[in-house]
């Protein structure tokens, strides 16, 4: 690498040297013509130009550059600093690098290709951070759910995100979904479907599509972000106002891992939470779980002066249809039945697998009358249904006995007579089966009613 200083030196002193002996000849050429020239002149304008070199090397020149350079040493110092780890005010120091230089100026050049270093280490730096922040966003203890409500907030936060979708796919190919956060709707359509055949980051510009999920008047970009890990599959769908920028995808691409891991983990976590409370055939509450809710909800009736209903659902014949068809057939059967009764019933409503073909149903803020028809329409609904199973149509009934519990009955202590409350229910149910099944029959202090 050539030597600046000695090169600037001799440049210099060649330039004072021509400069000295063309001065006196170019001064009697044009304006003393005639008259010789005198050595000392000769003399005096090489020391004289061999003085003004030297003051525009020591003085001006080396002055400026040795100020330019020392300002390049001491950011190249901060940025060393930056890279061996000192973090703590990393990002405030790298804005803080950048040399300010005008575009005529010769070591423009230099400046703009050392802006330019800092300019992608300051990126790298955020990136860093965020993935730290992601990281650990990741790494906590949470459902899917709620990992998607925190890593929306963090792109609120970090980037001009105006929605986010989140669906999953599970071993048997049944799409999920997550998360919906500001979409017009989140159906499992075709264009969710096919979300799941990319491989990489894809830009979707919505002028060239017609997607059910959006809102065109406010979304002008779609990102698909698709989530790969060795038993899950996963689609994120982010949307923006504006084109999605270089910084962004790179982030993005950057943590996809991330998310595939923390997507993992949290479908994981959330199985674990299931089978703590969960049955596994029909996802139903589990006994012991469903009998400590059925005393927090008699709890709640009696704070707030609520009815309750308890009613017990039994399959007619389940021990045939399991002979006949087998236990596959039983616990298809199982499944079926569940989901159809939960579709009858509110969030606010208690469904257990009680055990066996028994399922437990409490109805909140419920009286005798409207308990009735809740349960006489779950019992129509089982009785309609269609229950095909391997080429085999299933016929399928259940009785229902049910107990209603008035206000009056249920005070401070009454959430210590669950079991009783049960076992009335359960005696409703077994009039029902005497009176030949597939029928609900409510319980009376006086007498067994029954709904035919």
């Amino acid at each position: 690498m050539v030597n600046i200083k000695k090169k600037l030196i001799r440049d210099i002193a060649i330039m004072s040297v021509i400069s000295g002996i063309a001065a006196p000849i170019i001064i009697h050429r044009f304006f003393l013509q005639g008259y010789p020239i005198d050595p000392l002149e000769f003399t005096t304008s090489l020391i004289s130009n061999f003085i003004l070199g030297w003051f525009i090397y020591y003085v001006i020149v080396r002055g400026n550059l040795k100020e330019y350079f020392d300002n390049v040493t001491e950011i190249f110092k901060k940025i060393r600093r930056v890279l061996e780890g000192s973090k703590a005010h990393s990002l405030e120091e790298i804005k803080q690098l950048k040399i300010e230089a005008e575009e005529d100026d010769f070591i423009y050049d230099v400046s703009k290709e050392i802006n330019h270093f800092i300019e992608n280490l300051y990126m790298s730096e955020i990136l860093d951070n965020y993935q730290r922040e992601v990281g650990k966003l990741f790494a906590t203890l949470a459902t899917p759910e709620v990992l998607a409500k925190s890593f929306y907030n963090f792109l609120l936060e970090k980037f001009d995100m105006v929605a986010m979708a989140a669906y999953m796919k599970d071993s048997e190919g049944i799409i999920s979904k997550i998360a919906c956060f500001n979409f017009r709707e989140c159906n499992i359509t075709d264009f969710i479907e096919a979300c799941f055949n990319f491989k990489d980051l894809k830009l979707i510009n919505v002028t060239d599509v017609k997607i059910d999920l959006l809102d065109e008047t406010n979304v002008k970009e779609l990102l698909i972000v698709p989530l790969r890990s060795i038993d899950v599959k996963g689609v994120l769908i982010l949307a923006k106002p504006c084109k999605f920028s270089g910084f962004e995808l790179k982030f993005l691409r950057r943590i996809r891992d991330l998310m595939s891991l923390g997507l993992t983990n949290a479908r994981n976590y959330k199985r674990l939470q299931e089978e703590s409370y969960l049955d596994p055939l029909t996802k139903l509450y589990n006994r012991r779980f469903g009998m400590k809710r059925l005393q927090e909800l008699i709890s709640l009736a009696a704070r707030e002066s609520k009815p309750l209903v308890v009613g017990m659902m039994d399959i007619d014949d389940f021990k045939k249809i399991n002979d006949t068809y087998g236990h596959l057939a039983g616990d298809y059967v199982l499944r079926t039945l569940s989901s159809i009764v939960k579709k009858h019933v509110r969030d606010i409503d208690l469904v257990v697998r009680y055990g066996g073909e028994e399922i437990l149903v409490v109805l909140f803020n419920t009286d005798k009358i409207s308990g009735e028809k809740v349960f006489e329409r779950i019992r129509k609904n089982i009785e309609q249904h269609p229950f095909e199973f391997e080429g085999n149509s299933i016929k399928v009934t259940v009785s229902i006995g049910f107990y209603p519990i008035p206000p009056e009955e249920l005070t401070e202590t009454a959430r210590e007579k669950y079991k009783e409350f049960i076992e009335k229910a359960d005696e409703a149910l077994y009039k029902a089966k005497k009176l030949g099944k597939n029928r609900v029959v409510c319980y009376s202090r006086q007498k067994i009613e029954k709904n035919s």
